[in-house]
């Protein structure tokens, strides 16, 4: 159930170039939280910027909820200015998240750069359930690599892409998903993914072409995050045909297959 409340800063960390994680007072009960549902973020100053800013949910615990973010406008930039102790107003959990596969499955985790804040709650969830996962990494140089400790101290499988070819896989982190996809052919393989929408776009036509079920985590700018003012509709594919639906309430986790990616670039 989500909740529209008050909240302080309680700690943040700049953890690559332009990349902040920050922990959150949190007013709502962590076992509430999908993996994938985000936050509404209002700053101290509610006029400047006028609107909100959406944030994935990266963490939780009992007390507070932590996010991670790039800084890449004027709302990004003023909440990474802010300090321990500040205040913020927080409106969530929101949207729909990830949805777990059967125990059985082989989880493969496809993150672009920052898009891993919407996946390590995923990852955490699965690796308690007892499901096989694997996660690929991508990344435009090693220095921007995120959540590798964490990575690393849940013991899951990772694979790395670097587009400047300084650590891993030279290229995209697509290219190799589906270089281990095809050598490896793991058992009943389902797709987690977000990042950039040109990568989500190419890893879909990659996962489509093998009936791989998919479903990623888009990205869209976003006005109320209620369900009120469409601001955030994304075209999809529907019973009835092309359609829109709204990142804030139908989404952000969208069945990859469903979404018209030629629309969305």
């Amino acid at each position: 159930m989500r909740r529209d409340a008050s909240s302080t800063i309680l700690d943040k960390a700049q953890v690559a170039p332009a990349h902040y994680w920050m922990r959150l007072l949190c007013a709502w009960a962590p076992d509430s939280v999908e993996p994938g549902q985000f936050l509404h973020l209002q700053l101290p100053d509610d006029t400047d910027p006028l609107l909100r800013r959406p944030y994935t949910v990266f963490r939780v615990d009992e007390t507070s909820v932590d996010i991670l973010f790039q800084v890449v406008g004027k709302g990004s930039g003023l909440l990474a200015d802010l300090q321990v102790g500040d205040p913020v107003r927080v409106l969530g959990p929101l949207g729909r998240g990830f949805t777990s596969p059967s125990e059985d499955a082989t989880a493969l985790i496809v993150a672009g750069g920052v898009g891993m804040a919407s996946l390590l709650l995923l990852v955490e969830r699965l690796a308690s359930e007892g499901v096989s996962t694997r996660v690929f990494l991508g990344s435009r140089s090693r220095q921007y690599f995120l959540c590798r400790e964490d990575l690393a101290a849940l013991d899951v499988p990772l694979d790395v892409a670097t587009d400047d070819g300084t650590e891993g896989h030279h290229g995209f982190v697509t290219d190799l998903a589906a270089e281990v996809l095809d050598r490896e052919a793991p058992a009943n393989p389902h797709v987690y993914a977000c990042g950039p929408t040109p990568m989500m776009k190419a890893l879909a036509k990659i996962t489509g072409d093998r009936g791989i079920p998919t479903q990623v985590a888009l990205e869209n700018r976003m006005g109320c995050a209620l369900g009120v003012c469409l601001g955030c509709v994304v075209p999809v594919e529907s019973a009835n045909g092309l359609t829109y639906e709204r990142v804030c309430t139908e989404g952000p986790v969208f069945d990859a297959r469903r979404v018209v990616w030629e629309y969305r670039l």
